[in-house]
């Protein structure tokens, strides 16, 4: 036979304190596999072993899970995967790139879930520099470009750019102004810049340049994007028009010349449902670059 004794009241009030501690601990998403698509404002809380000195990746496939690297890191092999990270750089008297995928030999690298946080703040300081990547819910901040992209095969979604370095006195352009962007397009096919929140770069928030070479079919989706002197800068270059730009969805905040957009008249972009300050006009400069 069994028996059944009431519990004290105290027992009661201290399991329903504990379930609540447990509610408020379990992220809302905990069962489903997946984290929400939402833009990373910081990186993950979760502990993070210390990896001094800079970071040469080699084997195709690997998986960078989980570090604090206290250093500089390339890939220099396919199908790379970095995720849970801190990416902070070091000391360097020349160029400070904190993540380099630019040799042609890194297709498919992808970086999840990982935060860019220099260490030391100068006018060489950059983010990512490459192509043939994606950039999943990262948080990039206090370098002076965010991404340059030089080649085929970038997606950059969920993230979050910001707090750009600017310097009224650059040495890497004879000691004018600073040029730092949230993401420049020097060269490539096939970007794809999506949900993402940019802002705080004097520059662009998204600058198009055909530097290397032309530039085309490029989706800007579905961005909230303020910052620069236009937030979208489109330049030819003389590289020709850009085919296949598309700018749709996003939401433009403020930026130094009130112009959300400069496009010269001979690109002709899809622009729809776009807005700025809350409305659905949304001003376009067309002039030649």
């Amino acid at each position: 036979m069994s028996h059944s004794f009431p519990l004290p009241p105290w027992w009661v009030a201290l399991a329903a304190a504990l379930a609540t501690v447990a509610a408020l601990l379990i992220p809302h998403w905990a069962g489903t596999g997946e984290p929400p698509g939402e833009v990373a404002t910081e990186a993950p809380a979760a502990p993070r072993a210390i990896f001094h000195g800079d970071l040469v990746l080699t084997t195709p496939g690997e998986v960078i899970d989980g570090l604090d690297i206290r250093g500089f890191v390339r890939v220099e092999a396919p199908n790379v995967t970095i995720s849970n990270s801190v990416i902070r750089g070091r000391a360097t008297e020349g160029d400070a790139i904190l993540l380099y995928a630019g040799t042609g030999r890194s297709p498919g690298l992808r970086v999840i879930d990982t935060e860019f946080a220099p260490s030391h703040h100068t006018h060489r300081t950059h983010g990512v520099y490459g192509a043939d990547f994606t950039l999943t819910r990262v948080d990039i901040h206090h370098v002076v470009d965010g991404v340059h992209i030089f080649g085929d095969n970038v997606t950059i979604e969920h993230s979050h750019l910001h707090s750009h370095l600017h310097f009224e006195s650059d040495p890497s352009h004879d000691g004018g102004p600073s040029h730092d962007d949230g993401i420049q397009v020097q060269q490539g096919r096939n970007i794809r810049i999506i949900g993402n929140v940019l802002s705080g770069a004097h520059n662009a928030a998204i600058q198009i340049t055909q530097d290397r070479g032309p530039v085309a079919y490029v989706q800007i989706r579905d961005n909230t994007l303020s910052g620069g002197g236009c937030s979208i800068n489109v330049a030819e270059k003389g590289a020709g028009p850009i085919a296949g730009l598309v700018i749709t969805g996003n939401e433009f905040g403020e930026s130094r010349h009130a112009c959300p957009m400069l496009i010269p008249p001979t690109t002709q972009a899809e622009l729809a449902d776009n807005r700025a300050d809350g409305h659905d006009t949304v001003r376009v400069d067309r002039r030649a670059q």
